[in-house]
């Protein structure tokens, strides 16, 4: 179960990358096309997708538009390789970058890709805090078509944080919801082949294999349609998995082998454990034990990493929300400041028209005085016949 939970990580990362780089219009046609190139990388290999991006934001030629995509393409590819303090950093470093562009499209983008990263070092509401900002946002847009991909994917994203809560009834609602508004637009395979491939997940969880043996078909063909080893493998893992689950180990293990050689240069630690994991349990099954053996010490030393990776996420989530924590308790107390700040003053303001009306009041009374006493010191005059 836990494993099954974590296969989804990869593809949250993985769907955004094609969400706004396709659509956005950029004047500069050079750096266009090298972006593209930079994204399609992000699915074969990360590394390359890295010094790709830097490359392209480091030359200064280029509008703050590619470059502040040239970010979010290095953020993607750190958040693959479950390196999420790097990928914090450059998401980050893309919203502080892009501050000075007047781009709407381009500030859903982070916000957006901001929330993915949430979900991913699991947390959650702040996750979903953002996915719905992403959405109002969307809504009040004038061009729903150039935005309906971020739209479609902060759908997915939804069905990812409840699927992780493990409530795939809920999870394969949203998970469909994308899938309509993708479609819709005709485009995105590499993100619909990550739904469908999430579907399967759930229809798994759910008892429901022929199903699953379809979403994940759905999956791969898609997948191949864009070439995304990372994605087919997933893919042929997933469709594994039904397979060992119906007691067909043989065929198991040659769609395993089939995935572990497609995604030999996506360096996913989490596809690999998955993939390591279902050969050692099939070839149990088969009694092979030198390749039970063989791959059962690949996942050992697989998972070490995995949870090196994860102690570092870990320690991002405590910062995090200790980062929470006291913004929220900074506006406690902002809060509290500015209320005893408005009590003061109305106490003063109270204090000085009482002492105003009463110095008017002392003012009259002394007048009132003045006028009694100058009559009283009026003689009467008398006349005398």
């Amino acid at each position: 179960m836990y494993l099954k939970l974590k296969y989804s990580l990869l593809l949250c990362v993985l769907l955004f990358v094609t969400s706004s780089l396709f659509a956005m219009q950029i004047v500069d046609k050079e750096g266009d096309s090298l972006v593209i190139e930079a994204t399609k990388a992000v699915f074969k290999d990360p590394n390359k997708a890295i010094s790709s991006a830097l490359a392209i934001y480091d030359n200064s030629s280029f509008s703050k538009e590619i470059r502040t995509n040239a970010l979010m393409i290095v953020s993607t590819a750190y958040t693959s390789k479950r390196d999420y303090q790097k990928a914090l950093d450059y998401i980050v470093k893309a919203s502080e970058f892009s501050s000075q562009i007047d781009n709407k499209k381009l500030q859903i983008e982070i916000l957006f890709r901001t929330g993915i990263l949430y979900q991913q070092m699991k947390i959650y509401d702040k996750s979903i805090e953002y996915m719905e900002e992403v959405e109002k946002r969307c809504f009040n847009y004038p061009d729903r078509d150039a935005i309906g991909g971020t739209l479609a994917s902060s759908y997915l994203v939804k069905g990812f944080v409840y699927k992780d809560n493990l409530n795939c009834d809920i999870a394969v609602e949203f998970f469909k919801k994308g899938l309509k508004e993708y479609e819709r637009l005709g485009r995105h395979h590499h993100n619909r082949s990550i739904g469908h491939y999430n579907i399967g997940n759930c229809q798994i969880l759910l008892s429901e294999y022929a199903n699953a043996k379809e979403s994940f078909n759905k999956s791969r063909e898609l997948a191949n349609l864009e070439n995304a080893s990372s994605l087919v493998s997933f893919a042929e893992k997933g469709m594994a998995e039904v397979q060992t689950l119906e007691g067909r180990y043989q065929e198991s293990v040659l769609l395993l082998q089939s995935a572990l050689e497609e995604s030999k240069n996506v360096g996913d630690l989490v596809l690999n454990l998955g993939i390591y994991k279902g050969l050692f349990e099939n070839y149990l099954a088969l009694n092979n034990w030198s390749q039970y053996q063989k791959y059962y010490e690949l996942f050992l030393k697989t998972q070490l990493e995995i949870k090196k990776s994860e102690r570092n996420s870990v320690s991002i989530s405590i910062t995090e929300n200790s980062k929470k924590l006291d913004d929220d308790l900074n506006g406690i107390q902002s809060k509290f400041k500015n209320r005893i700040f408005i009590l003061i003053a109305l106490v003063l303001i109270f204090i000085s028209v009482v002492f105003f009306i009463e110095i008017k009041n002392i003012k009259a009374i002394k007048a009132l005085q003045q006028k009694i006493e100058s009559t009283q010191n009026i003689k009467p005059s008398i006349k005398i016949n």
